[in-house]
């Protein structure tokens, strides 16, 4: 996947985006009204790092004990041997990678699993990955549809975004049907596009046992224990509790924000997530989360500008743990 090959339609989805932002900004009252809200938050902005921080911690520890492989596979003992540490560096890898070029998931994870095949074998590295995901999904899944449901109850809802909320709730329910479709039946889904993938990269066939053994690896949730899932499915659930504290924090510390509710930072960060997802292919998603906390901030009877703030804020955020990200990806362990 050459840089050249994504280039232009990296500067042309930055320059849209880039216009974008300007607009938006000069919307809520220009970059004086924006910079001053940013400057509010002082030395608080460490506490949002440290935020950011620990949602990729969470993450990372549900990746290593989706990463324990319980035995009897690929001669493989049965603890596993992904480190905390590890995934917390893999995971800051692949987010920088994904949001550096427009391959969004196409990136992040395969960078995830080339760095953690130094700790665990390229079954454990791609099946722990995949479940990890499943579990974020189903998480995502869950914010999506509390945050659709709260945000439909408020009477000032905009008919566009009203639109939207209804289209994820269909998406949701798609998604679930599709789910317990693949629970029933577990398709061999790898098995069938492993030869296209290898064909692809222009490399010898993948053999068949290792691709039966993730196939056999991601449905063999279905036999967890229950206090192994609960225990991932809980990590999970802090990455978001952590993401509404960022948000009422950042919000609650810009002018007039003082009667934000915890209701008012979940519904922000529900939308927010949806961007994130619907615009994982842009770069940053630059001008896109400033438009669409924007619109979101205005429904819920805040300002613009401070939906807008909160957007960059966040993206600022973003870069300073996608800096550290690539110190790791340039180590490349």
């Amino acid at each position: 996947m050459s840089g050249s090959r994504f280039s232009p339609f990296t500067a042309l989805v930055a320059i849209v985006g880039a216009g974008l932002l300007i607009y938006t900004v000069q919307r809520v009252g220009g970059w004086p009204a924006v910079v001053s809200g940013i400057a509010s938050l002082g030395w608080a902005f460490l506490a949002v790092v440290a935020l950011g921080a620990a949602r990729m911690a969470v993450r990372a520890r549900a990746w290593t004990l989706c990463a324990v492989n319980p035995g009897g596979g690929s001669g493989e003992p049965a603890a596993g041997g992904l480190s905390f540490s590890d995934a917390f560096g893999a995971i800051l890898a692949g987010d920088a990678a994904g949001n550096l070029t427009p391959l969004g998931l196409f990136a992040s994870e395969p960078t995830k699993i080339l760095l953690a095949r130094g700790q665990v074998s390229t079954v454990t590295s791609i099946a722990s990955v995949v479940i990890e995901n499943a579990f974020y999904t189903a998480s995502v899944c869950a914010v999506l549809l509390g945050g659709t449901w709260l945000f439909l109850q408020r009477a000032n809802v905009p008919p566009g975004l009203e639109q939207i909320s209804e289209a994820i709730v269909v998406l949701v329910f798609l998604g679930g049907v599709v789910a317990v479709w693949a629970a029933r039946t577990r398709p061999a889904v790898l098995s069938r596009l492993a030869p296209i993938v290898t064909r692809l990269a222009r490399r010898a066939d993948a053999p068949a046992e290792a691709v039966r053994e993730v196939e056999a690896r991601i449905y063999g949730v279905l036999q967890w224990p229950a206090a192994r899932l609960l225990h991932v499915t809980a990590w999970e659930a802090s990455f978001h509790a952590l993401a509404v504290a960022e948000v009422w924090l950042v919000l609650r510390l810009l002018p007039g924000g003082g009667a934000l509710t915890l209701v008012d930072a979940f519904l922000m960060e529900s939308a927010g997530r949806f961007v994130t997802i619907a615009f994982k292919f842009v770069p940053y998603r630059l001008g896109i989360d400033e438009v669409g906390s924007g619109a979101v901030a205005q429904a819920l009877g805040l300002t613009a500008a401070n939906g807008v703030t909160l957007a960059l804020v966040r993206r600022l955020r973003i870069l300073v743990l996608n800096a550290v990200g690539l110190i790791k990806l340039a180590r490349g362990r």
